[in-house]
This record gives C-alpha cells, structure tokens and sequence, in this order.
C-alpha cells in the first residue's frame, strides 16, 4: 500500500511516505483492509468498516477506483466522531470532505475520477480552480451554504453545496455539473474578474456583481445605468474608449491591453481587457465577451520596481566611486561615469573590454586576476590597492573592494568592483606621516611652550621649552603632577576666564596673565590654545602654547606709563588729562554737578631757558609740577600738557571765591623762588580759567574757552588768572576769517612745499625727505602750519591739502630720481581725517602714483598715533592696503599719544618716529635717555626701523646714535627748505657723505 503525508502524522510517522509498503507493517491495520479490499473487489461500489486502530475509534472508507488497465482500492481513515458524513461519501457526484481551515480529510471515487479526467495533481485542487476564488480557504468556505458557487474545470462546470456536520464541525461538499450556458451563468456571477457581454453592436447586454465591485458601484444596474449615460467617465482617456470600439468592430478582439480608468469617486484604477468574440451556427457574430482584471498594484509594482530601477542607475553613476560590473572572464560588462573620470575612457570605449589587459598596468595583472579567482570561490576583496594606467598615460592607484555577484542559479555571474582613486590620498598620508616627524622635531626643540591638557585638568603631554618656562626640570616632573595646573596662575579667576572663553569660542589667542612658575617667581605668559571635542560635542583636550613675555611687559609697562605720564615731571600727559577732563563732563552731567578748568602757562619761559640753560628749565618745570601737586586735593588732577603748560582739574570747587582764591595761591607759590642747581630763579604764570557747565558743554568747549581765557590773562599783564567770558568769541572771527582766505589758498596757487632731508646715521647721507606745506597768504603772509592746519581740519579741507602736498611731492621725488639724485623716499603726513576717509585716500594715492610713475616703495605716509587709535580696526586695514602697494608706513611724534601696544604690534608699521620732545634734554636728563632706549628695543622687536627728529645740537646726536637708531632729522642737519634749495642739497650729496651740520644753502 501507499499512504499520504497526512496518513502517516496522524497514525504511523515509521511509514515512509511514496513506498509501497506490506498492511502487515502497521498494526491492526491487515486485519480489516483484507475484508474492505474483498467486498470491494466482488461487489464494487462504497464500504467502510469500523475498527479500533492505534487506541482510538475509527472507520475505515473505501472504494475501486480504476486507472488505465489497473484497478486500486482508495481507502480513507475517518475518525469515529465524522463518521455521520460517510453516507454523503456514497455518491455519483464528486464529494469532498474537509476541515473549517480547508484541510482535506476524504473524498469520494467521484471526486478521483473528476480529477484524474482534468490532469489535476489530487482532489485537492477541486477546491482551489485555478484563477478562480477557492472554495473553501483556511478562513473557512468561500460561499454561503444557501447560495451555491459555480466554478469551471477547462469547459466543465460544476455548482457546489456545502453542510456542516455537528459533532465534528467539518464540512461536506456537494458537486453537480452543470449544462454549459447554465454554468457559465453562474460562473459570470461568481468570477473573481469582471465580466462584460456585448452584443454584435457593442451595446452592453450584461455584467457581472465583480464589474460593479472593481468600479465602486453598489449594483450591476448602477454601473450599467452610469455608462450608459456618460461612457467617456470611465476612461482616463476617451481615446481608450473609441480605439477599443474600433478594435472590435474590426474583428481584431482585444488581448491583454492595459488601460487607465476611473472609479465612481474618481479615483484611479489600471485594468488589463481581454476581449473575445462570441458566435452562433455557421460563424454569426453574436457579441463579445469582455473580461476586465484589476493590474493597479502590479502597476504601481512595475512603477515602484522602474523607480528603484532608475534611483539604482543614478546612484551608480552619480556615485564618488568608481563602480564596474565584470563577468567572470574579467569583461567589463557595468562602467560609471567616475569610471570615465577616472580611467578616461568614456563608456563605448571600455565596454567589452577586458579589464585586466585595458587598464591595469602589467606588473599587478597577475596578482589581480589570482584575487579575482579568489572572489569566484567566494572570498571577499578589500582595500587592496592596485595600479592603473589612464588613457593619457599617468600611472595612478586605486584602492578597490570586490565581492563575486552570483545569479538567481547560485552560480557566479560576474564581479561587482567599487575603488577610489587614491593617488593623491596616498601621496598626502606619505606627506603627512614624514609631517609627523618634522612636527615631531619641531615640537620636541621649540623654543615656544606646547602642551596637551584635560579641561580644568592634568597636563597629558608637553615639550621641554613648556617645562622650563614653568620652572621644572624635565617635563617629566610637570606631568607626574597629576592635578590641574591652574596653581600656576597668580589669579585662579584668570583661569576660570581663560577656560570659559575656550568653551565659548573653541579658540583663544593673544591671552595674557601673570603665573607662578614651580620656583615661587612670577612671570607673564601669552597663552593660545584650541578646544577638541568629541563627535558628540564634548570638550575632551586642549591643544596650546604659552610664551614668556615678561620682559616685553615690563617694557610694554614702562611705554604704557610714558604714554599717559609726563616724563620730566611724571604728572599726568595731554592725552591722560584729556580722558579725565570727559570723565569730568560726563560725570558732571550725570549727577549735575560741576567742576573748574585751569590752563597755565609759565611767563617767559623761554627766557629762563636761553639764559640758564635746558637742564635748569626742566628743574623749574618739575619745580613747579610739584607745588601745584601739594596745593591740591588729591582728587583733583594736576597735567603737563606740553612745554610749558599745565592744566588743572578741581572736582567741586565750591563758590566763585573759592576758586579765586585756589588760583591766586597757585600763582603766588609757583612766583616764590626756587633755588635750581645753586641757581635762585623767579617765575610767574598765567591762569585761564573756565567753569562748568556755564562756560562750555563739552571737553572741546571748555579747554578752547580756557586757552581764550589763558590768552587775555597774559595780553593784561601775566602773573595773574582771568575767568572766561562770552566776548572772547571775538577770536572766533578772526579764525573764521583765516578759515576764509585758507579756502581759496590753493586755488590761488598760495600753498608751498618745503623739504626737510632725512639723514642715514650710518651713511651719513641723504636717503629723503620729509614734505612739509608752507601758506604765504597776501594778506598774512607765511602763516605757520600750526596755525593753518588745525583750521583745515576743522573746516575739512584737509583733504584736499593732502591731495595737493602728495602730487606736488610725488612729481617732484620723480623729477630729482629722473635726474639721477637716486632712489629718495619722500615722507607725507596723513591727518587723522585724511585717514578716516580711507577709501578716497587709497583712490587718490593710486591715481597720483599712476600719474606720475613714482615708484611706490620711495613714498612713505606718516600717521600719528592718535590718528591710529582713533579707529585702529579700519586704520590697520588702511595702512595694510597702502604698504600691500609697497607703501612705507611710519608712526610720527611716537611716545606724545595714546597707543595700545597690543595693537601696535598688529599694525602694518615700518618706522617710528621719535618725537622731539624726548631729544630736546636728552643730554642732561636720563628719563628721556630710558624712553628713547625702549623704544628702540620696542621697534626691534616688531621688526621696525626708528627716526629720530629734533636733533638740534652735536651732543644730542651722539646721544642717539649710540643707542642704534636708523634715521634722524632735525634743524642740525637743515631747516625745511624749498624745491630749488633741496636740488642744491642732493647735489652734493651725490659727491661725498654729509658733513654735519650741513650747511644751509645761501649761507
């Protein structure tokens, strides 16, 4: 016998299943299939038996069943509690029994024969035909019991019936064929297809409830109904509607074509149509039968494959890699467009060709194809790298990763190659690597201190300059100290601020703070570093350095000083007494009080100095600094604005009175004598004064109203103070009347440019000149420029001036170098306004070294350094545009303003000037000597030349050029000059060095 898969779970799994096997092989079994097999064979027909098999209660079913010349018995094992259903088994029409899920438990001899006439595999496929729905499915039936189903097996139709059996839950299936139109019939209401029927003329005759359903109709006749009425609200396209029509009619039926329609609510549905033709007797034309299937997911399936398909494509060739598909022969079957970049040859000419022999260069062709060899066998390549030649004949390397590519038979189809040309890459990490151990060098023997710490934490990593700037031995000891070296800083606030702007900014640059180094001694450090995060944002090192800048400090210290101090009596300089002298007027409008201003100006002076000489002038001048220190408050300000000119700020003066009789004892203690040097001098003073906020609302007003007041009190007598009054205006007028004549001065050709040459203290020869503009009014005649041009930057002609000194003096430079007096700078000063008004000065610079072909290295600009400081952003980028051109920049009268060092050093700076004022006593007093000596040092250090102007005697000028400066100037040498004067000068320069003093032409 043979048993089924099923047979042998439920009673016997030793029995294999598809051998023929002896019924003695399962126990109990022999018995009662020997007497079924016996009525069977005598009598035909359907028996069963009831037995006991396997400890349960069973009834054995059977029937003959004859194929071809042989004849079997069919026997089935039913359980004793579905045994109720074996008298439906005993039937003439197919019968199946099954279970709610749609297993099959038995059929009947009917039911065999049925599937053997159809070629069906068992009477199993009875329930499942073909495209149809099943009949029973395992959600159970597919039908309801009192509404039969009608299929069709090829051109057989059969309506099937189901009952349930109560005590087992199990169903039987009842088939009865049917006649063919009957059943087509049927088989239209049940398909799972919409069904059309036509008529010869195309007219609809009938659809089935499937047509409906697929169109979102509720009925057959609402669907007929709607296209009756508006066909065209079907299609998509109405052409799709009119081609069908024409296709039947022309009798060439319609197969397998796909269409666009449109359901009731609008909505998009693809069908598939196959359309037949239907005929009577002798070929008439009947109609069509018309068969619509739903294709919108295998649409939409087909859209989604081409989509991916084509997002496949792009990515392959848009990607940065190159990409090649080879077959198993090494053929290059898959080439992108990086290919092409890459190898240089485009898509027609590689196609086909072998790989190996193409492009790789003939030492690696060997070790190439034994790796491919290796991916056929299933192994994978990677970051190997292999070298390849392009179509221009550069050898290149490439780093490519490999796997084999196997088809849907398993076996290999090709090879899927991806790589990167890394020529470059690998040329850099060569690069790097030897970077590695430059930097290495480099940071082991730096003289700059480089470290590597954990925020607010230990020194992981540092060089040797770290260590000993910090006072350790070895960096070894630096490090064995495994806590933070904020200890180090003087002030731990100064840490707390350093590492806060680190966190903020990612970067610190330029950070200066006092520490303590590991032997108790303090030190300044410049510190730069860097923060590194991690990938997710996390601070994790510091990379940084520091620098000693200790004695740049102390020299930066001493400058700062000088720069706000008087440096013969240490009061208070211009510039400082300006800033207090805002805070006053700022402080007064504030909390509305007020406060005095006191010009003073020694009377005769000059005197003094010509009769006894310099060195007891700055006697008096620190004399007189002193008293006027100790007969005033301390919170009130004592100023040397220059000369002999002092200023005096007193906070809450109090009544008129009261500062009447503050300024009388002021002048009656500068007028007591002094003994200087065993020399008994008388001085006197004069006293403007101005009181706020009635006589000025600003800083501007107040010290032009004291100089006003300062003037009267000297015209009536001197030795005396003078309060500030509305008529002194009267000045005002005659300023604007000089104002009015300096308007037309250089349009009346009024304006002339003197030359002060400038001599090489090495050379001792003349290297250029300084232009210097000189007014001769009709009317005035030579007004001084420190008259005039305080007028013509207040009326904002300054400009202009500067325009008309830069092109008289550039085309008088080229004619003298034209006449071979050599390659001469020639030096002009830039006002503050002229520098503010950066973009017409770096247009009028250009054109005038255009126009007259001066080379731009023999120009040099002079800006002091409160035209600097005023905007030192945009001055560092003017000065920066102009040197760029090959422009000289030199800072003038150094040392009387107001300068950050700090930005000093960032300015684009070739020379400073020192200014007179240090040189006049250099001789007699040693302050002067120790400024001119650190500015020296400062401007060796930011890599500057320096000028000294002023010389006026042979002993100041071995005073400075024992202290190493470049250049100088001054009346020594020759007072400014004019054109033709100059010419005379250069002359005999040309001949042999300057003797010094050089003589004055004409003299």
């Amino acid at each position: 016998m043979l048993v089924n898969s099923a047979w042998r779970e439920a009673y016997d799994e030793s029995v294999q299943v598809g051998a023929w096997v002896s019924p003695d092989a399962v126990e109990g079994l022999s018995k009662p299939l020997a007497e079924l097999s016996g009525r069977l064979l005598d009598i035909g027909g359907y028996h069963y038996i009831e037995c006991g098999f396997r400890d349960s209660a069973c009834v054995l079913f059977g029937w003959k069943l004859s194929i071809g010349r042989r004849t079997y018995i069919r026997f089935t094992t039913i359980e004793a509690t579905v045994s109720s259903g074996i008298g439906s088994l005993i039937s003439p029409q197919p019968v199946l029994l099954v279970e709610t899920n749609g297993r099959l438990r038995s059929t009947n001899c009917a039911a065999e024969q049925l599937a053997l006439e159809m070629g069906m595999a068992s009477p199993l496929d009875l329930m499942h035909p073909g495209d149809q729905r099943p009949l029973v499915s395992d959600e159970g039936p597919q039908f309801d019991t009192d509404s039969p189903r009608t299929v069709h097996y090829g051109q057989r139709f059969f309506q099937w019936q189901y009952i349930t059996l109560e005590n087992s839950g199990c169903l039987v299936l009842f088939g009865q064929e049917r006649t063919r139109e009957e059943s087509y019939r049927r088989a239209l209401e049940h398909a799972v297809h919409g069904i059309i029927e036509l008529n010869a003329e195309g007219t609809i005759t009938n659809v089935n409830e499937e047509t409906a359903s697929l169109f979102n109709y509720d009925s057959v006749r609402e669907v007929t109904q709607a296209y009756f009425r508006h066909p065209e609200t079907f299609y998509a396209s109405d052409s799709d509607r009119i081609q069908l029509r024409r296709d039947l009619a022309s009798g060439k039926g319609v197969q397998a074509r796909d269409i666009e329609m449109r359901r009731a609510d609008g909505s998009q549905i693809w069908v598939r149509v196959n359309a037949t033709e239907i005929r009577g007797e002798g070929g008439m034309l009947l109609g069509y039968s018309v068969t619509i299937t739903d294709i919108t997911k295998n649409r939409q399936a087909e859209y989604d494959l081409r989509r991916r398909q084509e997002r496949y494509r792009a990515l392959v060739q848009t990607a940065g890699s190159v990409i090649l598909f080879l077959d198993a022969e090494g053929r290059i079957l898959e080439y992108n467009r990086e290919c092409e970049w890459t190898f240089g040859y485009s898509w027609m000419e590689a196609a086909g060709q072998n790989f190996f022999d193409f492009l790789l260069v003939e030492e690696d062709r060997a070790r190439v194809r034994t790796a491919v060899r290796r991916l056929l066998s299933g192994e994978i390549i990677k970051d190997e790298v292999l070298s390849f030649k392009r179509r221009d004949g550069e050898t290149r390397l490439l780093q490519w990763n490999a796997r084999a590519h196997f088809g849907e038979d398993g076996d290999v189809a090709g090879v899927i190659c991806i790589g990167q040309d890394v020529t470059e890459k690998l040329s850099v990490e060569r690069a790097l690597r030897h970077a590695e151990e430059k930097f290495r060098g480099i940071f082991e023997n730096s003289a700059e201190g480089l470290f590597q710490s954990i925020p607010l934490g230990p020194i992981l990593s540092a060089n040797p300059a770290f260590a000993s700037i910090l006072g350790y031995d070895a960096v070894e000891s630096l490090i064995a100290k495994e806590h933070d070296w904020a200890f180090h800083y003087l002030n731990p606030v100064n840490r707390l601020r350093f590492i806060g702007r680190l966190l903020r900014d990612g970067i610190v640059q330029g950070f200066e703070t006092e520490m303590r180094r590991e032997d108790g001694k303090i030190i300044w450090v410049e510190e730069n570093a860097r923060l590194v995060r991690d990938e997710k944002g996390r601070p994790t090192l510091i990379d940084g350095s520091i620098t000693d800048i200790t004695d740049r400090k102390r020299s930066e210290a001493r400058i700062q000083f000088l720069a706000h101090h008087d440096g013969l009596t240490g009061l208070p300089n211009r510039t400082l007494f300006q800033e207090r002298l805002a805070a006053a007027v700022a402080r007064s409008k504030r909390e509305r009080c007020h406060f005095v201003l006191m010009m003073f100006d020694l009377d005769n002076f000059k005197d003094i100095n010509d009769t006894l000489g310099h060195p007891i002038g700055d006697l008096l001048l620190q004399g007189v600094g002193e008293r006027m220190r100790v007969c005033l408050r301390n919170e009130d300000v004592v100023a040397r604005l220059g000369g002999d000119e002092f200023a005096v700020l007193i906070h809450e003066p109090g009544s008129v009175e009261e500062v009447t009789f503050v300024a009388q004892r002021l002048i009656e203690r500068i007028s007591e004598r002094f003994m200087l040097d065993g020399n008994e001098v008388q001085a006197s003073t004069s006293v403007g004064i101005c009181m706020y906020p009635q006589d000025g609302r600003d800083e501007k007003d107040l010290l032009r109203n004291a100089d006003l007041a300062l003037y009267c009190s000297k015209a009536e007598g001197r030795n005396r103070y003078h309060f500030f009054e509305p008529k002194l205006q009267v000045e005002v007028q005659e300023r604007k009347a000089m104002e009015r004549d300096l308007s037309h001065a250089i349009e009346n050709d009024e304006l002339e440019l003197f030359y002060q040459p400038i001599i090489d203290i090495v050379g001792h020869r003349i290297i250029g000149m300084e232009a210097l503009v000189r007014w001769f009014s009709p009317s005035r005649g030579q007004v001084s420029p420190v008259d005039f041009i305080p007028v013509a930057e207040r009326m904002g002609i300054i400009a202009d001036i500067g325009k008309w000194v830069l092109k008289r003096a550039c085309e008088q430079t080229k004619a003298w170098r034209d006449a071979g007096y050599g390659q001469l700078t020639i030096s002009v000063n830039l006002s503050p306004l002229e520098l503010a008004r950066h973009e017409d000065l770096i247009e009028s610079v250009g054109e005038v070294l255009s126009r007259t072909q001066l080379d731009p290295h023999q120009l040099q600009f002079e800006v002091t350094e409160g035209a600097v400081m005023d905007n030192p952003r945009e001055a560092a980028i003017t000065l920066g545009i102009l040197r760029n051109q090959g422009i000289r920049i030199a800072i003038d009268d150094f040392g009387t303003g107001y300068s950050s060092l700090a930005y000093l050093k960032r300015f684009p700076v070739d020379k400073i000037k020192i200014d007179r004022s240090f040189i006049i006593d250099i001789d007699s007093s040693d302050g002067n000597a120790a400024i001119v000596r650190a500015v020296v040092f400062l401007a060796r250090s930011f890599g500057m030349a320096v000028n000294v102007e002023g010389i006026e005697t042979e002993i100041q000028l071995e005073h400075i050029a024992s202290e190493g400066v470049d250049e100088v100037q001054g009346f020594y040498f020759s007072k400014p000059i004019s054109a033709s004067d100059m010419e005379s000068l250069l002359k005999a320069n040309l001949t042999s060095p300057a003797r010094f003093p050089v003589a004055q032409p004409g003299s």
